[in-house]
């Protein structure tokens, strides 16, 4: 990872930081915050995928698997802004549930890693965290103001965790 990609990635991570510490303070005023940052974080995945996708992938082998998830995750980034009117509860068991299969992709990378002899604890404890955190929103969803403190405590593990990621040795797999 080079300078810059780790001095974006703190600066990210810090500001996610700022956003989470807001949301605790703000409590449940947060929950329309909460929904756009998760809309517009999906529509720009969307549309870096995308804008990926016609400047190399289109030319790489598997390319189109970028083309499609770039427009699948765009979609999605559409899909929660939309739900702004739709009752709370079902909003925060669609955020639990995006959260909870994050942590079981988490999982399963980690799982993979630990087949290859990689480093695998620190996902394997991202993955645990996240599909914790998950289940404590689907325990706490008549709570609104506790699901948004779950949201931002969750917020704010996920830039330490980003935090600590970017600081840590990477390992080179190479083939002889």
């Amino acid at each position: 990872m080079t300078i810059w990609q780790k001095l974006r990635n703190v600066l990210l991570a810090v500001s996610m930081i700022i956003v989470g510490v807001t949301m605790l303070v703000f409590g449940e005023e947060a929950y329309m915050a909460i929904i756009g940052i998760f809309a517009l974080a999906l529509e720009i995945k969307g549309i870096r995928m995308l804008w990926f996708y016609f400047r190399m992938a289109r030319y790489m082998v598997g390319g189109q698997n970028i083309f499609f998830r770039g427009i699948l995750f765009f979609d999605f980034g559409i899909f929660t802004g939309s739900l702004v009117w739709v009752p709370r509860a079902y909003v925060l068991m669609y955020l639990a549930g995006t959260l909870a299969f994050s942590g079981v992709v988490d999982l399963l990378g980690a799982n993979e890693a630990r087949g290859i002899q990689s480093s695998w604890k620190l996902k394997t404890f991202e993955g645990v965290v996240k599909v914790l955190i998950a289940i404590s929103s689907l325990i706490l969803v008549r709570s609104g103001t506790r699901v948004v403190d779950v949201c931002a405590i969750g917020f704010i593990f996920s830039a330490v965790m980003r935090i600590a990621s970017t600081f840590r040795r990477q390992q080179v797999i190479t083939i002889d």
